[in-house]
C-alpha cells in the first residue's frame, strides 16, 4: 500500500524514532520484560530512566510512565513541530536555488522571494488529510495561484519544480 501522508508526517515519523528511542524499546522486550511491562514495572535500568526522563524534560516532553511508556503525546508533537520547521526551511531553500518562475532571486539575493509561497505549500500539504495535496501538485497549485497559469504551464518551470522536488529527496 502506497504511503500517501505528506513528507513532513513521514519525516516526523524518522526523528521521532531518532530522538526518543525509549518509546520502541517495548519492541525488542523478552518475554520477561513484556510481563513486567504488563503489570506496570519498567524493565529499564533504573539510572538509564532517570537519564532518559531528564532528556525528555529538557526537550519539554512528559516523562515516562512507570511501565516505560510515554505519559503524553508530547513526544510526537515535538517531532511533528521539529519537521514541519525543517521541511520548510529546506522547501524554502529548494525554491531559492531552483527558481521556478525565473524572478532573479538567485541573483540579485532576495532570500526571502518564496517565503509565502513556501507557507502556502506547507498548508497545501499539511491540511485536513481529505484536502491535503501531494507535494508536487502543491507545489504547482501555489505557484498558479500567485502568477499566471500560462506562467507556470512553461517548460522551464516544470523542470525547475522537478529539481526542486529532487532537492527535497
Amino acid at each position: 500500500k502506497k504511503d500517501t501522508r505528506s513528507p513532513i508526517a513521514k519525516l516526523a515519523d524518522r526523528i521521532h524514532l531518532a530522538e526518543f528511542p525509549e518509546e520502541y524499546a517495548h519492541m525488542n522486550d523478552s518475554h520477561a520484560d513484556a510481563a513486567a511491562r504488563r503489570q506496570g514495572q519498567n524493565p529499564m535500568n533504573p539510572d538509564h530512566l532517570a537519564q532518559v526522563n531528564l532528556m525528555r524534560q529538557v526537550r519539554g516532553v512528559g516523562p515516562l510512565g512507570s511501565d516505560g511508556r510515554p505519559t503524553d503525546n508530547k513526544s510526537r508533537e515535538w517531532a511533528w513541530n521539529k519537521a514541519k520547521r525543517d521541511f520548510t526551511s529546506k522547501l524554502d531553500n529548494a525554491l531559492f536555488n531552483n527558481d521556478p518562475m525565473g524572478t532573479g532571486c538567485v541573483q540579485n539575493y532576495c532570500t526571502d522571494e518564496y517565503d509565502r509561497i513556501t507557507q502556502g505549500i506547507i498548508e497545501r500539504i499539511t491540511s485536513n488529510e481529505a484536502k491535503s495535496e501531494p507535494l508536487h501538485e502543491a507545489i504547482l497549485n501555489e505557484l498558479t495561484a500567485w502568477f499566471d497559469q500560462e506562467l507556470v504551464d512553461r517548460p522551464q518551470v516544470q523542470r525547475a519544480v522537478m529539481a526542486t522536488l529532487t532537492d527535497l529527496i
